[in-house]
């Protein structure tokens, strides 16, 4: 019932308006002529202010102001008063005006009365809108504040644990150099450099996404120490575009990868994991593919924390109307498209 109440509302408002205002002008008789549906034309005179209305609060302000290009905002509010007003006007005079005037007047008499109404109602809109906007900023920065509260506690609750492990794995890395089984130590290492960059680096509000690439390759390599070298298997990782002083929230990027593993690794098969990440101008465009297989084997971790679902939540906190994210199956793939507007 909450989320239908906007929309109840919406619909209250508008209704009760059309009765007032038709109730309004059946009591001035001069204004129109007793024959002529009236109503028509007031309906229509409504519907107009109805799509100036929700043009600007729903589309225009949303779009624009998101992207803080105020001067696109200004010209386009501009351009669809002047439409809207010139298209009401033109219909009121050619059309609608012998329903319910019973005096000729000129057109451009038609097109003032409009605007002046027209102008009311892009007031409206855009107050709403922006009030609209203000309320789901709030909404957002108190949910990232108990959000980061949580994984601070989170943190502090368990950061003995890294320090535990990094001990641990520090002692396998110089046994593994020791005993002189370097592939084994080198993996250790680039295991260790992943925990630790998810572990610490993960609590800052935005890394560069040069680093957060470059942990990518190493959770990659990681997982690849885990294949056998018979296992037909393939992860392909392409990098497109001007990736430097480029600035994006931490692990966004290893979920998808970790998803494709999870589900489309079968040792048994023929499977291929296709990774593309382009940044073209302002907008970072990320696609993962992988194989579908219906009977799986495991080299997955069904365990893990990380998630499309979780990851979605984040982004919509994070990066409000500022991302789409897409997973589909096609062709035997499945595939995993996030598209990012970044600075």
């Amino acid at each position: 019932m909450k989320k239908y109440l906007e929309t109840i509302l919406h619909v209250l408002i508008w209704g009760i308006s059309y009765v007032l205002i038709l109730n309004f002008i059946n009591t001035i008789s001069d204004f129109r002529k007793d024959e002529g549906p009236f109503w028509l034309a007031i309906l229509f005179g409504m519907f107009m202010n109805q799509i100036l209305f929700y043009t600007t609060a729903f589309y225009i302000v949303p779009k624009f102001l998101r992207l803080k290009k105020i001067a696109l905002l200004v010209i386009s509010l501009i351009g669809v008063f002047v439409f809207i007003n010139l298209l009401e006007s033109i219909i009121d005079y050619y059309w609608l005006v012998g329903f319910f005037s019973s005096e000729s007047e000129s057109f451009v008499t038609y097109l003032s009365y409009n605007s002046i109404s027209s102008f009311f109602i892009l007031l409206l809109g855009l107050s709403y809108a922006l009030i609209k906007y203000w309320f789901q900023n709030e909404k957002l920065k108190r949910t990232l504040y108990e959000e980061k509260l949580t994984t601070e506690m989170t943190f502090l609750k368990t950061q003995i644990n890294p320090h535990f492990l990094f001990n641990v794995l520090n002692s396998f890395y110089a046994k593994a150099l020791k005993n002189d089984v370097p592939d084994l130590a080198d993996g250790i290492s680039k295991l260790a450099d992943l925990m630790r960059y998810m572990v610490y680096e993960i609590n800052e509000d935005s890394i560069a996404l040069e680093k957060e690439i470059h942990h990518l390759k190493k959770f990659i390599q990681v997982y690849q120490l885990r294949i056998a070298e018979d296992d037909d298997v393939f992860i392909n990782f392409t990098v497109k575009g001007t990736v430097e002083n480029v600035q994006i929230s931490p692990m966004l990027l290893i979920p998808f990868v970790e998803n494709a593993i999870k589900h489309g690794i079968d040792p048994k098969t023929k499977s291929v994991i296709n990774i593309t990440l382009e940044v073209i101008e302002n907008s970072l465009v990320y696609k993962v593919t992988n194989t579908v297989h219906k009977n799986a084997y495991d080299l997955k971790d069904t365990s893990s924390g990380f998630g499309l679902d979780n990851l979605k939540k984040r982004l919509t906190i994070l990066y409000p109307n500022l991302h789409t994210i897409e997973t589909k199956e096609e062709d035997g793939y499945f595939v995993s498209l996030l598209k990012l507007q970044i600075e």
